[in-house]
């Protein structure tokens, strides 16, 4: 690592590089309050062509992004553009979600509160997918849950626009070069593509990845929406980590909702709070189609981490690792250890579906790189759905015929089966993406 050389840190970063994670490349940068303490790149950009990441290299922070959303957000309403707890129907009147609740307030988007589906990218256009809302329904009183949606930072960053009257990748723009982020990027554009680390994902989408498959480059995509839309270099981001941990906690990292996924954490706006390894931190991680990043901030010690890949890795856990070694190596205290995540086990095999299930089970495909396929399977007598090869849930059935994803009864996620030929399924609705019945098992 540069600034400050650290034989640990590299030695680590590149044994999770290799040995943990479905990336060819990362980027890491350190930060106090003050200035970049450490920074360091490991790997290649482009697997294919061999080139090395190098400094200017270029990553999609991907959910990052919403903290910089919240932050104009909270300029907006600073500068008497909006207010925070008015219904989002004053800025965007043609918002419409189900429900039998109260209204759906800026605030409620801004903390994941507003009890909507966690949208599906069916459309690269925030618009639709917003509009699009109106067919599903807020299953929770606004404020009392949380439940992350992407479809509602792209709602926030059409407030945004409606307020400014510019497009959101301009506003966003501003925001980065007034913090000095001038090798950044406000929009993943076909134009940035040769600045970016090619992205990869595990070779195979709709299984449990295994290191020895391997990885390919991903589905390349453009985008502009305030859910996710960044580019960076590490070096950049530790100008928003100086933003954050530079100034009294306010209202970003004040918590605003538990989340019950991850005991002790909490939701602020754009931010994760709560205590690690006893400690007050902010944090969030990012991901893309073949891009992933962290960020994490030891409150306390002023000192922040970043960390941007081109693939699958444990990098909140390294994140907040570097940001311990600079604060030890700060005040003399032994080195940590960096403790990976667990392996996530393989999930159950398939069992023979019961009668009444024979119709939906089996493999759905899409040409959506966020929702490529989903299998629906039969285990212990009940229906269980796997997204993209990830841990199944459970499907629970609704008395309209479709199901409930998710044991919680406050899922707002649907998966209906609406077109049946000769008694079989042949198109599943998840949550407004469509997916077709395909012949691979």
């Amino acid at each position: 690592m540069n600034a400050a050389p650290s034989f640990v840190s590299d030695e680590v970063c590149r044994k999770i590089l290799c040995d943990r994670s479905f990336a060819t490349g990362l980027s890491v940068a350190v930060t106090d309050r003050e200035e970049v303490l450490s920074s360091g790149v490991f790997g290649e950009a482009d697997k294919a062509g061999g080139s090395p990441v190098t400094e200017d290299t270029l990553f999609q922070i991907g959910s990052i992004t919403k903290g910089f959303t919240c932050e104009l957000l909270v300029r907006a309403r600073d500068a008497g553009l909006v207010d925070l707890d008015s219904p989002v129907t004053a800025y965007l009147p043609w918002f419409s979600v189900r429900s039998s609740h109260g209204p759906i307030t800026l605030r409620h988007l801004m903390t994941h509160t507003a009890g909507i589906i966690a949208g599906s990218d069916v459309s690269a256009d925030a618009t639709f997918e917003v509009w699009a809302l109106r067919d599903t329904e807020a299953t929770t009183p606004p404020g009392t849950w949380f439940h992350y949606s992407n479809a509602g930072y792209k709602a926030l960053g059409l407030v945004l626009e409606a307020v400014h009257r510019r497009p959101y990748h301009e506003i966003v723009g501003d925001l980065l070069a007034s913090l000095g982020m001038h090798a950044s990027a406000p929009a993943i554009t076909h134009d940035l593509r040769p600045r970016l680390a090619v992205g990869h994902e595990p070779r195979y989408d709709d299984r449990h990845p295994i290191p020895e498959d391997g990885v390919v480059p991903a589905t390349w995509i453009e985008t502009a929406t305030a859910d996710g839309c960044v580019a960076a270099t590490a070096r950049d981001m530790t100008a928003w980590l100086r933003l954050l941990i530079g100034r009294e906690p306010g209202e970003m990292l004040t918590a605003a909702i538990p989340d019950e996924e991850f005991p002790g954490s909490a939701y602020g706006l754009g931010m994760q709070v709560g205590d690690l390894d006893g400690r007050p931190h902010a944090w969030h991680t990012g991901g893309m189609i073949g891009y992933y990043a962290a960020i994490a901030c030891d409150l306390d010690a002023g000192i922040g981490a970043v960390v941007l890949a081109n693939g699958v890795g444990p990098w909140q856990e390294l994140a907040v690792y570097l940001a311990a070694e600079a604060r030890a190596e700060r005040d003399g205290a032994l080195r940590p250890e960096f403790a990976p995540p667990p392996k996530k086990p393989a999930p159950p095999p398939a069992q023979s579906p019961p009668e009444r299930w024979a119709a939906v089970v089996g493999h759905y495909r899409c040409h959506n790189p966020w929702l490529s396929n989903l299998h629906v399977h039969a285990f212990e007598d009940e229906l269980w759905v796997s997204v993209c090869g990830g841990a199944p849930e459970r499907l629970v059935p609704l008395p309209d015929g479709g199901f409930r994803v998710g044991a919680d009864e406050r899922s707002p996620e649907r998966l209906r089966f609406d077109v049946v030929v000769d008694g079989v399924a042949i198109r599943a609705d998840y949550s407004g993406c469509p997916l077709y019945r395909t012949f691979t098992p």
